[in-house]
């Protein structure tokens, strides 16, 4: 929970650096819009892309698998902008992250979030 913390938090200050230092070097990045990344493609796009205004987490379930994995799965609200447009877009999505130990740092090897549809639409 804390590492996906941290992870928020960079994201919001804009720290490229320190998300990094949170992911995999053989990352797969699902989006919602179904863009699949990797580490090198996901530091592009959220550091040269996006503009992260806000990002809220509900309840999370963390699953251990074994020693050195677990699966934390929950919805997830952004808050984002294009850098090059004003235009605030908010999505909502269901988030399955696959967590590592490697040496002493969990990071995320496998992100996947799918857009969750509003019951009133």
């Amino acid at each position: 929970m804390e590492r996906e913390r941290e992870r928020r938090d960079a994201l919001l200050a804009d720290d490229m650096a320190r998300f990094a230092a949170l992911l995999a070097d053989d990352l797969v990045h699902v989006h919602t819009t179904g863009a699949v990344q990797g580490k090198a493609e996901l530091l592009g796009h959220a550091g040269g892309f996006l503009k992260f205004l806000d990002i809220e987490r509900g309840p999370r379930t963390i699953r251990p698998i074994g020693p050195a994995a677990a699966v934390m799965t929950g919805p997830m609200t952004n808050t984002v902008r294009r850098r090059d447009q004003d235009e605030v877009v908010t999505v909502k999505a269901f988030v399955t992250q696959v967590w590592i130990l490697q040496g002493e740092d969990w990071r995320i090897c496998s992100f996947h979030a799918t857009r969750l549809v509003d019951p009133a639409a």
